[in-house]
């Protein structure tokens, strides 16, 4: 089900004219590649943002990863993108991909370029960072986002 859904948003972003619709298709393009990753920091803005002091004891960096991670593949078996949805309903559920992969990004890169940022944020920053030139990770599909960064 995953695949016809992202095959319906590579159709309906194909040729956008605006930044954000190019990078859902990138994102719909990237994940039909099944050994490509599909992950990336979706849950828990708030939790995210309240991490500069430390992990609470007991949970590791990769557990509170593994927390805060979504699937796109998974995400686009829910209901958001019903099959019964109309064109720009589908369009408007899919750009939240790439705007909650922006928020993020656009919270990290603040937090981490002001004065003793939190060991956590700079660890997801780093991770940002670095996965943007992994071909396999979708945040190659943000490599040019941010390009002071």
């Amino acid at each position: 089900m995953w695949k016809d859904r992202a095959n319906r948003g590579l159709y309906l972003f194909e040729g956008s004219s605006d930044d954000p619709g190019n990078r859902t298709w990138q994102i719909f393009n990237h994940v039909l590649g099944e050994s490509n990753s599909d992950t990336y920091i979706s849950r828990d803005f708030y939790n995210v943002q309240q991490t500069a002091g430390g992990l609470p004891d007991g949970v590791s960096f990769d557990q509170f990863l593994g927390m805060i991670q979504g699937h796109v593949r998974s995400e686009l078996e829910g209901s958001s993108f019903d099959d019964d949805f109309s064109d720009e309903d589908f369009k408007q559920a899919a750009l939240t991909f790439d705007d909650n992969i922006r928020r993020h990004i656009r919270f990290l890169n603040g937090v981490v370029h002001q004065g003793s940022p939190g060991e956590v944020h700079v660890a997801l920053w780093n991770l940002i960072l670095e996965s943007r030139g992994d071909s396999r990770s979708i945040y190659s599909c943000y490599s040019d986002y941010l390009v002071d960064a």
